[in-house]
């Protein structure tokens, strides 16, 4: 916004603890971008990565000699996770990993509050009741990142003169701490204007019940894309674009821990498929909307020569044919990696190659099931024949595979669980990550109508149920299995161990 004096004022758009510090937020680029593309300075604060490392670098005077090891050696194991050569070396990255998260861990009173690299939680508040996030706003003094923003970002609050800031919310494990942040901005500065957005709003404002409880402290609550609202807000509309180049200009590269630059981006909204019957984004109904491929690539070389990335993080729900088509045939300065589905394009071994010669370093892969019933009840759209030459088509190109399993659904009973273990056994030498998932039945799907439910977790704005199986396969027999049964089934396969608290962000930057 522009004054009488002709003075512009500069925005403050703020993505809240906790979120893995291995990348910075895409969603808080593109509105950035939007933003800067009408005219609207604004400043992007990622005060996840800066809180968590104001946490580990703080006071620490740990007593036992794990703690006292990992202070001693603190200022190393950041390094060292920003260097690529201990990421040839599984158990020293888990050691380093480990201890960081040991001094993350130390840093704020392990009664109250557990904090990790990627997970936060409170046993006083519930993340998913408005009544305790309104709780935590009211209390932010007792957030352990209250210090933070006392030293952080007040600065950044005092020196922007804009009424409005936004507060971006993707994740569950930022809601207590993003509400304990609003609180504090109410209460310290008095007539600015709260903004709220991201994935966790639009999932909340998705739900039928939603009435905003939380209008006596948001000004505005955002669902979906914020870009076009938030330009609305301000008086600049504009076009009805709803594709923007990320603005990543506020990326601090020594910040983040990983072995080079790191940048999230994303080719699509929403699922191109949009038929499974398990996912909670298709009970949100949100539209599937994309740019034609040629434009993507512009926009990649765009962003390749601004800001000279070493990985592209493709963050699509799912990257589609037509794209990966595109991107196969270019040749890029940066390594990437993302989501797809078991693609028929992915039977061709020379099509591999051809992703493999463009950059791909790892495919994030939901394969659900090892039964063919199971994936068919789901509407997956798989086959698992097709997807047995994939696999080995992938490993052949010299591209990783991380491949997802969910366990628990209404589809599957115990024999389909076993036939999915012995599809992974008959497969190890083409995986080299699992993500075994357990199934979370979303609150208003359409089979949620169909089954004995309960709640899952006690809170308004609880997202999933749990439910009677049909076939007894519930949750306690789906972990025992998984314990008991399957993970001791692939150990000492050639199936690695997933990173530790990074997970699939990690999983890539490992040799093949």
């Amino acid at each position: 916004m522009i004054d009488a004096t002709g003075h512009q004022s500069i925005m403050l758009l703020i993505f809240p603890p906790v979120a893995k510090p291995c990348e910075p937020p895409a969603g808080v680029a593109l509105l950035s971008a939007a933003l800067k593309e009408q005219g609207h300075e604004c400043r992007v604060i990622d005060a996840s990565v800066e809180g968590l490392l104001y946490l580990i670098n703080s006071d620490i005077h740990p007593e036992d000699s794990w703690s006292q090891r990992a202070l001693k050696n603190r200022a190393q194991i950041l390094e060292d996770l920003k260097n690529p050569a201990l990421y040839s070396n599984m158990d020293r990255y888990h050691q380093r990993v480990y201890d960081l998260n040991r001094l993350l861990s130390v840093s704020v009173d392990q009664t109250r509050f557990r904090i990790t690299l990627s997970d936060y939680s409170d046993n006083r508040f519930s993340s998913v009741s408005s009544i305790d996030l309104l709780k935590s706003a009211e209390k932010y003094r007792e957030n352990p990142f209250y210090p933070y923003f006392e030293t952080h970002l007040r600065p950044a609050v005092e020196a922007s003169d804009s009424p409005f800031i936004g507060i971006s919310l993707c994740y569950l494990n930022q809601a207590l701490t993003g509400f304990a942040l609003a609180g504090w901005i109410k209460d310290q500065f008095k007539g600015k204007y709260l903004i709220m957005g991201g994935g966790l709003v639009s999932s909340w404002m998705s739900r039928p019940d939603f009435n905003d409880p939380f209008k006596s402290l948001i000004d505005r609550m955002v669902k979906g894309e914020g870009e076009i609202p938030l330009l609305e807000m301000l008086g600049k509309p504009g076009r009805k674009k709803r594709h923007f180049v990320p603005d990543y200009d506020f990326v601090k590269s020594d910040l983040y821990l990983a072995p080079g630059k790191v940048l999230p981006f994303r080719a699509s909204i929403g699922c191109y498929w949009s038929k499974c019957r398990f996912c909670p984004e298709k009970a949100e109904t949100r539209p599937y909307s994309s740019q034609r491929s040629v434009k993507v690539l512009e926009n990649l070389r765009q962003i390749e020569d601004r800001y000279a990335p070493d990985y592209i993080h493709f963050i699509d729900n799912a990257m589609t044919p037509a794209f990966m088509k595109a991107l196969s045939s270019e040749r890029f300065s940066f390594k990437w990696y993302g989501f797809v589905r078991f693609e028929r394009e992915l039977l061709d071994l020379n099509f591999c190659m051809q992703l493999k010669a463009s950059g791909c370093i790892m495919l994030k892969l939901g394969l659900e099931s090892g039964d063919q019933h199971v994936l068919d009840l789901m509407n997956k759209g798989t086959r698992l024949d097709e997807a047995s030459v994939i696999l080995k088509n992938l490993k052949q190109a010299g591209i990783l595979t991380f491949v997802y399993l969910l366990f628990g659904t209404s589809f599957e009973d115990e024999p389909a669980a076993h036939q999915t273990l012995e599809y992974i056994r008959a497969h190890t030498d083409y995986i080299n990550y699992l993500n075994l998932a357990v199934f979370n039945l979303p609150k208003f799907s359409e089979d949620a109508q169909t089954l004995k439910t309960r709640e899952f977790y006690h809170g308004d704005l609880s997202l999933y149920l749990n439910f009677t199986h049909p076939h007894g396969w519930d949750r306690r027999h789906v972990k025992q299995f998984l314990d008991r049964t399957f993970k001791r089934a692939v150990s000492g396969s050639g199936i690695r161990k997933n990173p530790a608290f990074f997970s699939s962000n990690h999983a890539a930057f490992f040799p093949v």
